[in-house]
């Protein structure tokens, strides 16, 4: 955890503590839609994300001044970060920006079983009855989910979405441990780090394909652009150094929200098939995710959910 002094204080401006919060949720809500209307390659789409957010997190180091601005671990835990959103954009492309924001929440799970098994923690026993319920959620909506491109493969999505809520955990894990290891960084550095290591990843990728570049045309810069500003430095800035604030009841909610905002979102905005068996099942996956944080033994405060 950041200590306080590296953090804005939003109290002293008139502004409740939570706002910080229901603002970066609602900003990283729209990050599958940008990527829907982009409308380019998932790898180019991915890299101009952290590409994109590297100069603005350059500047934001220089106006902090911040003197140790490079963090080793929190570079590696970026590695794992590009992989995640490789994969999550991936996903999008074949079963829409609702659904695929749904999935990448499962991290709260895999990360909770990642420290049963690699740090010994014992969480209480709802954690262990939330996981049929995830189970049955994801099976329900990928059972009866319809792709948003013609003859793209259901299964062949989840499976992507799958692989980014793995990723994501690792990513998380490591930038734990980044924090532990030095506990007074500037958050600043800590995500400029891991955007640089999700770049260098991403960039071998996206070169390997021929999509190392900006898309050239417009709006779809834009969109990227958008999505840079807004989710990759904005929307995480605002939660990771705001979300400790708040009560664990409200830390689930606003867990909750930002998935949920997706899938209306992508309803409303992009007309994705989003009916009641989809619904259902990410309102099982939700409620799961939600008893397994908060059956966690230790707490997780300060890490945001979702990509």
């Amino acid at each position: 955890m950041v200590s306080s002094s590296t953090e804005p204080d939003t109290s002293r401006r008139g502004l409740p503590p939570t706002a910080p919060v229901w603002a970066g949720t609602v900003l990283i809500s729209f990050s599958a839609v940008w990527v829907r209307l982009a409308d380019v390659e998932a790898l180019r789409s991915s890299f101009l994300r952290v590409a994109y957010a590297l100069p603005v997190f350059a500047v934001l180091i220089l106006v902090r001044r911040i003197r140790r601005p490079f963090v080793p671990l929190a570079a590696l835990a970026g590695a794992f970060l590009g992989l995640d959103l490789m994969a999550w954009h991936v996903s999008i492309g074949i079963i829409g920006a609702g659904l695929a924001t749904v999935l990448p929440n499962l991290q709260v799970v895999v990360v909770g079983l990642i420290g049963v098994v690699w740090l010994h923690e014992r969480p209480r026993p709802l954690f262990w009855w939330a996981l049929p319920v995830v189970l049955v959620g994801v099976w329900l909506m990928a059972a009866v989910g319809k792709p948003v491109v013609t003859g793209g493969s259901v299964p062949l999505g989840f499976g992507f979405g799958l692989a980014t809520a793995v990723t994501y955990s690792v990513y998380l894990v490591v930038v734990r441990q980044a924090r532990v290891h030095r506990p007074h960084v500037d958050v600043v550095a800590v995500m400029a780090s891991a955007t640089l290591g999700a770049t260098v990843v991403i960039g071998i990728g996206a070169a390997m394909q021929g999509v190392a570049g900006p898309a050239r045309e417009w709006p779809a810069d834009g969109w990227l652009i958008l999505l840079a500003l807004g989710s990759q430095v904005v929307g995480w800035l605002l939660l990771t150094t705001s979300i400790h604030r708040l009560p664990a009841a409200l830390t689930s909610v606003a867990l909750l929200l930002q998935p949920v905002l997706a899938m209306v979102w992508g309803a409303l905005l992009l007309n994705e098939p989003v009916g009641p068996p989809q619904v259902a099942g990410a309102a099982l996956v939700l409620i799961g995710v939600v008893a397994a944080q908060r059956a966690s033994s230790a707490p997780r405060t300060g890490e945001i959910t979702g990509t």
